[in-house]
């Protein structure tokens, strides 16, 4: 979807709630809403490049698995529309929530790689890379359990839910591609790789819930554990495989404005 798609999705939410009737999330129905997130990022990133293949070329490293890691943090920032129900326990409320996100923001990282001589980026050695992971959009169903607090009319609950984090991953990296050849500065070449990975993330949470001016405020804190994702690349002339993984988790501070249908 266009960023004018997207715009056009947030304004035709804010007036359908605005054609509505004033109500508060106290009454039980469905309701739609808008989300905004700030979220610390957070991802390790490792690599292993294996020269143990038959056909192996390397002349340094034939034979052995090399291992390399990085990790990072950055800020992230997240927008979203949501449409949900909400009913009734006795004291207790649930809520039953479906959402789509778009985000800003990645994190990137340096892979200082790793080797046993000081020639360095020769064939079957694990390169030092610049590396970037950007969340595109992602999708996800929410529950959310609870009960009336005892101030300010406000509402707070815990929650817990899946989503589906489609992200965007690329590598840069300088080496020698020459089998069997040892490789001096001028030999090297540079290239990029760009894969999608997809997170099939967990959500745990708190917040609660405000009625104000017609409308539901709600804070939120939300851990989300994204779990891993991997890639494994052949060079197939060299006989070097490279396995990579990739594993992110983040905390994320939200606000959303809800309205009830």
């Amino acid at each position: 979807m266009t960023r004018n798609g997207i715009r056009a999705t947030y304004l035709g939410v804010a007036l359908l709630a605005l054609a509505m009737p004033p109500r508060t999330m106290a009454e039980d129905g469905i309701y739609v809403g808008v989300a905004v997130v700030g979220a610390q990022y957070g991802t390790a990133y490792d690599k292993t490049v294996d020269n143990t293949l038959a056909n192996n070329a390397s002349m340094l490293f034939a034979g052995q698995r090399l291992d390399s890691n990085d990790s990072t943090n950055g800020i992230t920032y997240d927008a979203g529309v949501v449409f949900g129900l909400r009913g009734s326990l006795g004291v207790l409320y649930y809520g039953i929530e479906v959402d789509w996100t778009t985000h800003q923001g990645n994190v990137s990282g340096h892979l200082e790689g790793a080797g046993t001589t000081p020639l360095r980026n020769q064939v079957g050695e694990n390169w030092p890379e610049d590396w970037e992971l950007a969340k595109d959009k992602s999708y996800g169903l929410t529950l959310r359990i609870g009960t009336e607090m005892p101030f300010a009319d406000a509402t707070g609950y815990v929650l817990a839910g899946v989503r589906r984090v489609e992200a965007g991953f690329t590598r840069s990296y300088t080496g020698c591609l020459l089998p069997g050849e040892i490789c001096g500065p001028t030999q090297f070449q540079t290239a990029s790789e760009s894969f999608d990975e997809n997170f099939d993330a967990f959500v745990l949470g708190v917040g609660m819930e405000q009625p104000l001016a017609g409308v539901v405020l709600r804070g939120e804190l939300r851990y989300v554990a994204h779990g891993s994702t991997s890639q494994l690349v052949l060079f197939d002339d060299l006989g070097v495989r490279v396995s990579t993984s990739l594993e992110a988790t983040e905390v994320g501070l939200g606000i959303s404005v809800l309205w009830t249908l």
